[in-house]
């Protein structure tokens, strides 16, 4: 897109710090503030927000992390529990799953 092409206008809130500095080094370097910004805009990393539900699984997953430690603890003691070894495993491998999708792009 050439300079000419430029015709829609957003507005941004800046402190008046903010402004003197981005007029300082527009004088300084011979570029138009829009050009400081566009450029800063283009070379920012854009980090998306996480899935609505991903707290909610995260909050599953310390639950579960509380639960190997109970779990751990009664076997050092020599009371092994199977049944509620295999319900944990069976609640990491289905948490594993869906992760897995989350971190796919696949969502939840």
């Amino acid at each position: 897109m050439t300079k000419n092409n430029r015709g829609v206008v957003i507005k941004v809130r800046l402190t008046a710090e903010e402004k003197d500095l981005l007029k300082e080094q527009s004088e300084r370097t011979g570029r138009s503030m829009s050009d400081i910004v566009r450029s800063a805009w283009k070379k920012m990393k854009i980090v998306e927000l996480p899935p609505a539900d991903f707290s909610e699984t995260v909050v599953q997953l310390r639950r579960i992390g509380s639960d190997l430690g109970q779990l751990t603890r009664t076997a050092n003691a020599g009371e092994v529990n199977i049944p509620e070894i295999r319900k944990t495993l069976s609640e990491i491998s289905a948490l594993d799953r869906k992760l897995t999708k989350i971190l796919s792009g696949g969502g939840l």
